[in-house]
């Protein structure tokens, strides 16, 4: 859903004072990366497998424009973050490539950037390299690095498989009106938490590396994302509207809106996996340890690649199932 437009204001940097102000100087390195920034290419040496993911915000598109630099900041890094928790990958560095309106608004930038070098921190990941131009609006492509030995992939859903979910997916959904109107709607706080602050499952996605035989990201949507997992391995998977898992402050809103914020709703970055039943056992003490639900929603069964939704009984397919991105 595109958001409002918003007016720029600002004072005049060139780009490569621009860097050197807000993006040098970071903490952080990896022994893999013997350049990064300030030259024409970065020089990345692998001791392990290497999967990159590149992920795009667009202002108006994928956050508000009256969003402030640390919010857009989130907004980006950890839905791109989350790909590599959905590899059961270990981050390792980005690169960023960023596209601001004139004139420069400097509070938004120092705000942006303060927030990126915070959750870049966090995380463990080392700025590399990157871009920056002029244009009509905020754009912020990060294409996000990470190591694995074996990666899990969305192909490899085997029949009879349990389908699990981790935590409370559908929060970010319902906050939107409130995210787009907060003086006309509000929202629980964990709701609002969840659409700013997503965390990416890397750790969940880590440990899931021999226990999952597939695994994806929930950023479109429960259901569509889960049509990946089942297209890509040629499988049906039936989802049980009775075993998916409810948000405590979801109580007392109607079923059928709660059904679909959590089926069809996006931003959530919780996994979607599947393993087989034998694993069961250990994927309740893995929820123990991480103390993060993780939740049996339904079973891959023979088909041709659908997402089927059972319901007193009976299954069915979605006419919505996500968020489209054209």
């Amino acid at each position: 859903m595109p958001f409002p437009s918003r007016e720029a204001t600002l004072p005049a940097m060139n780009e490569f004072e621009l860097i050197e102000h807000y993006f040098r100087g970071w903490r952080g390195s990896h022994p893999d990366l013997i350049l990064g920034q300030g030259d024409d290419c970065l020089i990345w040496h692998p001791r392990r497998a290497t999967v990159m993911s590149i992920d795009t915000a667009v202002e108006g598109r994928h956050f508000p424009a009256q969003s402030s630099g640390a919010q857009a900041a989130q907004r980006a890094f950890l839905p791109a973050l989350s790909d590599l928790a959905a590899m059961g990958a270990e981050p390792a560095f980005f690169t960023l490539a960023l596209t601001l309106p004139g004139p420069m608004d400097d509070a938004w930038l120092d705000a942006f950037a303060r927030r990126l070098s915070e959750l870049s921190e966090h995380y463990g990941l080392v700025l590399a390299g990157g871009d920056t131009t002029s244009g009509p609006c905020r754009v912020i492509s990060l294409q996000m690095h990470g190591l694995v030995d074996a990666p899990l992939r969305r192909d490899g859903v085997q029949p009879d498989d349990d389908l699990w979910v981790s935590g409370f997916p559908g929060r970010a959904a319902a906050a939107l009106p409130s995210v787009l109107n907060p003086a006309q709607a509000s929202a629980p706080v964990d709701w609002v938490a969840a659409y700013w602050s997503p965390e990416p499952r890397i750790e969940l996605g880590q440990r899931l590396v021999g226990l999952a035989s597939a695994a994806i990201d929930v950023s479109d949507g429960l259901a569509a994302d889960c049509g990946h997992l089942a297209r890509a391995s040629g499988l049906n998977l039936l989802i049980e509207t009775s075993m998916l898992p409810q948000a405590p402050s979801f109580q007392g809103y109607p079923e059928d809106q709660v059904g679909s914020w959590i089926l069809s709703g996006g931003d959530d970055y919780e996994l979607a996996f599947t393993a087989a039943p034998g694993q069961r056992d250990a994927i309740t003490a893995l929820a123990a340890m991480l103390n993060l639900p993780l939740t049996r929603i339904g079973r891959a069964q023979a088909g041709d690649g659908q997402v089927l939704i059972g319901h007193n009984g009976e299954a069915h397919t979605l006419s919505k199932t996500g968020f489209q991105h054209f």
